[in-house]
């Protein structure tokens, strides 16, 4: 069976076969296209592909003619849009010089607008400047000029003193007796100097702010605003403090009378034997400021005790804060005469409450009183950083103001002159170096003659009226 097979599908039988069935496919097609019929229908089909050849090449040849115009067209617009992009180009080019004439012509105005800025700016610098000199010079005449009198009012009391005791020395019997007669006791020589030298005091109205504070309490008790009060002062002062120490005392006498009116030593007077709040502020009237102080220490202390019941939280940062507050006041009190003992309240006010931007400013004038220049500098830039200008716009003065000086010893002028002018616009809008009226002259020196006379009263009066109590803190 596999050898038929092989044998019926062999390459030879499959050759063969092959060519026995074309040359049968040859001879019939031989035989189809011997008729006549046949011919004729080659022919047409022949002359219809010609014709169709024919109508091809003329389309073809129409198409060709067609995109040949339209590549000419399009040839033609993309040379005037050519054209055109060179112009607008041209254009653009000229537009852009212009414009860069233009910003150059901008930039030349500015640089000479800068320029006469910074030369007005520099004119209004050097002119602060010859101010700060010329203020400074006038400090120093004013000051040798008050030695020099007071130098000279001095030996002229010596040469009184010594001329009256050359008399009394000549006439003593004869003086004696007189004396004696009449009823008088003789005369020291001691006397009459003191009583000149009181007098001479008050003629210059240059009074250190401890000895304005019996003038400050009488002011107060009369119900005079905080304003008044320290344009008072400052005329009397004559510029011996700042204008914030002066506010700064005003306030913390204020406070002061405010914790006495609130009884905020009514517990503490038998436990730590204090004196009584008027005992306390008529000594401060005389100049004395001791008993306030143990008051104030004695009020600090029991402050600390009672905030050891608290474990940290708001109860005990409100008694620091409290505290820190009272620091403060005693510390603006001590300031009057003993700046070693303020530094350390103020010190401990800071750190009670380390955000608290009055004691920085008031440590800082501590330091500059003591010529610790580097620390009052740091701590009057923290003021400044730390001070909200809404909240505490006579800090910041005070702290600009004062820094202006280290500044200007520095060689730093258009800083000085800077901060120097901000603090002197400041001080000037407030009003409290204003040159008093002749008739509040007058009224000022009739409050300070009868004050001495007055005083337990109107201390009396402060103590009974309820409305001091808003000056606290507490």
């Amino acid at each position: 069976m596999l050898k038929e097979i092989i044998t019926t599908f062999s390459p030879g039988r499959i050759m063969s076969s092959l060519s026995a069935n074309l040359d049968m496919f040859a001879a019939a097609f031989g035989e189809f296209m011997s008729g006549a019929l046949n011919q004729r229908l080659v022919s047409m089909i022949f002359i219809l592909a010609a014709f169709a050849l024919l109508i091809l090449l003329i389309i073809m040849l129409f198409v060709r003619s067609i995109l040949a115009y339209f590549r000419r067209d399009s040839n033609s617009d993309a040379k005037r849009r050519e054209d055109e992009g060179e112009d607008e180009a041209d254009m653009n080019e000229q537009r852009e010089m212009e414009r860069e004439l233009e910003r150059e012509l901008e930039r030349e105005l500015e640089q000479s607008r800068r320029a006469k800025e910074i030369s007005e700016q520099q004119e209004k610098d050097e002119k602060l400047m010859r101010e700060l000199r010329q203020e400074s010079r006038d400090k120093e005449l004013k000051r040798d000029g008050e030695k020099e009198k007071s130098a000279a009012e001095e030996k002229a009391v010596k040469e009184e003193v010594a001329e009256r005791e050359v008399l009394r020395e000549k006439d003593k019997n004869n003086l004696l007796d007189l004396d004696w007669k009449k009823g008088k006791t003789p005369v020291t020589a001691e006397a009459p100097a003191a009583i000149e030298l009181n007098t001479l005091q008050y003629q210059q109205s240059h009074k250190s702010l401890s000895e304005l504070l019996g003038l400050m309490i009488d002011m107060i008790g009369r119900g005079v605003d905080d304003l008044k009060i320290a344009q008072t002062l400052s005329f009397r002062n004559q510029s011996l403090n700042t204008e914030d120490d002066i506010l700064q005392t005003i306030d913390a006498v204020k406070d002061f009378i405010a914790l006495c009116v609130n009884g905020r030593f009514d517990k503490l007077r038998a436990e730590k034997n204090l004196p009584s709040e008027a005992e306390a502020l008529y000594h401060l009237a005389q100049g004395d400021n001791s008993l306030v102080l143990a008051m104030l220490e004695a009020l600090m202390d029991s402050n600390i005790d009672r905030s050891s019941a608290f474990s940290n939280g708001p109860q005990r940062d409100e008694i620091f804060k409290e505290t820190s507050h009272h620091a403060a006041t005693f510390g603006t009190i001590a300031a009057l005469n003993d700046v070693h003992l303020a530094t350390g309240a103020f010190e401990l006010s800071i750190e009670l409450a380390p955000d608290n931007v009055n004691s920085w400013g008031r440590v800082g004038d501590m330091y500059a009183r003591a010529d610790s220049k580097n620390k009052a500098i740091q701590a009057y830039q923290n003021v400044l950083k730390m001070a909200d200008e809404e909240i505490y716009p006579r800090q910041i003065a005070n702290a600009g103001k004062m820094l202006s000086q280290f500044y200007y010893e520095q060689g730093n002028n258009l800083q000085a002159a800077k901060l120097y002018n901000s603090s002197r616009s400041f001080y000037d809008s407030l009003g409290i170096n204003r040159r008093l009226e002749r008739q509040e002259v007058e009224v000022i020196e009739i409050i300070e003659a009868k004050q001495g006379n007055e005083l337990s009263a109107t201390i009396n009066k402060l103590l009974s009226d309820r409305e001091t109590r808003r000056y606290s803190y507490a």
